[in-house]
């Protein structure tokens, strides 16, 4: 049977390729959608997994600093918050102002000027926010600001930036009327939909995106390791006896920022791609079926012509599935194969999830497999004397 059923397909062999083609091509589609939204979702959860702080203290219904524009004054902040929560904080990194703001970078280069996309991260070396020498892909951290701040101080106008923006160490780039020079490399450090991040010290920031305006956009805080984040920020959140009783400030866990994120830069604006991502699946389901479907109500009359000459429902009904089987699986490989092979050379970030590739592998075949059944008992069907009169 195994002869047969292969010198059957080596007959066929274009509409074969055809078939395994349009099943691979399907599987492309629908896997590289699956991981563009799991690449959305990884940028969202990337800086903030990676700052390692656990609370995230904003103004008072702005929508946090991701979502909305907060200005905090550090001159009152750092001491209500560790008035209220300092038992709860970790003594070695406590908490640490923050500036994260969009901006539009510009790079000279060749006598050209390049607007491009960027955050600009401001933060203090050596506490939460960003990189430490560690994080470093080549290069060195920029120089550190004073922490005590004076009118007359020149903050450092050097960053460390995301290797994607295609800079170097040693170009520079312009950020409000101010040129900063790139002294370190990082790799991976992007927000939704791409943007890489720009970390500088936070008195530049302040200079450069705040016009040299003394605030920070919000503030993160370490706790002890055996402390609630939730627990924590619900006390300081207490209007009647945390930091909002005298400051219009409102904190939230890391958790609850990275939902935030999630909502309003990934799930809402990419509703029309969730959409589209279910319409596919049923085009596909649809569209396989039918190419499997049709690919074995062709051999109708061949299987009138088996059964004529002694062949069982049963072998026949086994040669007919051994083939769509194979092409399946042919068909289902190769498009996993061809989602991996177009990952590095797509024009946004793309990951995909092994766990969700297997599903999608299985769901396809198993479509592939359901066309070809419901043709096979289609087939069996056939009077064998119907199709020796070629009347099929």
């Amino acid at each position: 049977m195994q002869a047969l059923f292969l010198r059957d397909m080596a007959y066929r062999r274009l509409r074969v390729l055809l078939t395994v083609l349009g099943i691979a091509v399907l599987a492309t589609l629908i896997l590289l959608f699956g991981g563009i939204m799991n690449g959305l979702r990884w940028q969202a959860r990337r800086y903030v997994s990676f700052t390692g702080a656990d609370l995230w203290l904003s103004r008072e219904r702005s929508g946090g600093v991701f979502v909305g524009f907060t200005l905090l004054n550090p001159e009152y902040i750092e001491p209500a918050v560790r008035g209220s929560a300092g038992g709860h904080l970790d003594p070695d990194k406590d908490i640490s102002p923050l500036i994260f703001a969009h901006a539009r970078p510009v790079i000279r280069r060749n006598g050209l000027e390049h607007e491009v996309k960027a955050v600009v991260v401001g933060y203090r070396l050596g506490r939460l926010g960003g990189p430490a020498a560690k994080d470093l892909l080549r290069g060195r951290l920029f120089v550190p600001s004073p922490e005590v701040y004076s009118p007359e101080q020149q903050p450092p106008m050097e960053a460390v930036v995301d290797e994607s923006l295609g800079l170097e160490i040693g170009e520079s780039l312009d950020i409000g009327g101010h040129e900063i020079q790139v002294v370190g490399l990082v790799r991976k450090m992007m927000f939704v939909f791409d943007t890489p991040l720009v970390f500088v010290d936070v008195r530049t920031a302040q200079k450069a995106v705040l016009a040299d305006v003394i605030y920070v956009n919000t503030f993160l805080a370490k706790l002890k390791p055996d402390e609630s984040p939730s627990e924590v920020a619900a006390a300081l959140n207490d209007a009647n006896r945390g930091i909002r009783t005298t400051l219009a400030v409102e904190t939230a866990t890391s958790g609850e920022t990275i939902g935030s994120i999630l909502k309003n830069f990934v799930d809402e604006p990419m509703k029309g791609v969730q959409f589209l991502r279910v319409m596919l699946w049923l085009a596909a389901g649809l569209i396989v079926g039918m190419i499997t479907y049709v690919t074995t109500m062709e051999k109708t009359q061949e299987v009138g012509v088996m059964k004529a000459i002694g062949a069982t429902n049963r072998y026949v009904f086994r040669l007919i599935l051994n083939q769509v089987v194979l092409m399946s699986v042919a068909g289902v490989v190769l498009g996993v194969v061809l989602a991996l092979a177009a990952v590095p050379a797509f024009p946004i970030f793309v990951l995909l999830n092994p766990i969700e590739a297997t599903i999608i592998s299985l769901l396809s075949v198993l479509v592939c497999i359901g066309g070809g059944v419901f043709a096979a008992l289609r087939a069996l069907r056939v009077d064998p004397m119907v199709a020796f009169r070629g009347e099929l």
